[in-house]
């Protein structure tokens, strides 16, 4: 079992309401901001930027995709969500496979290894996990059921703090679609 002290949990919170596009993120002590979502939606596709500290911070980076269907319909993405982070010197895409489950997004990490955000979903609310390849838990991400303002919690594991950057842009993009 992991103790919580290795753990890097941080808070999301919609700006706007339960339909607002912008977020922002908090860190654990629920105060600190860390991040800032600022997001847009358009007739064919969705974009956000990633900005550090808050909505003038610098640009972490862009994510987008193309959608069909209006924003509450369940993963209606269908092509593949392009992560483009200002410090690497190559996106990142979130793509679907064949022979996997609905709703699982697969990308290349920055060590260049597989990854995978996948639902597990329970009555009342709707969890995600990153796996790697092997199956170990890089991060969670714990969606906030019935609420106005707050998103969920995003749970990052020692294993996947590496890549932190990543992961809370994958997480986010995988919120976006739907909410």
């Amino acid at each position: 079992m992991r103790s919580a002290e290795q753990v890097l949990s941080l808070h999301v919170y919609r700006i706007g309401g339960f339909l607002g596009d912008d977020r922002i993120i908090k860190a654990q002590d629920k105060i600190t901001d860390m991040y800032y979502l600022k997001g847009s939606r358009g007739d064919t596709q969705w974009q956000f930027t990633l900005h550090a500290d808050g909505p003038n911070g610098a640009i972490i980076c862009r994510v987008s995709s193309g959608y069909i269907g209006p924003p509450l319909i369940c993963d209606v993405s269908p092509g593949s969500i392009l992560v483009d982070i200002t410090s690497e010197r190559r996106p990142f895409h979130l793509e679907r496979r064949r022979g996997t489950p609905e709703g699982t997004r697969w990308f290349r990490g920055p060590d260049d290894k597989d990854y995978h955000w996948r639902f597990s979903t329970h009555l009342w609310r709707d969890d995600m996990q990153c796996l790697n390849a092997e199956g170990e838990i890089m991060a969670t991400y714990r969606a906030t059921a019935m609420a106005i303002s707050k998103d969920g919690e995003l749970c990052i594991y020692p294993s996947g703090q590496f890549m932190i950057n990543l992961l809370v842009a994958t997480s986010l993009a995988m919120r976006t679609p739907n909410h």
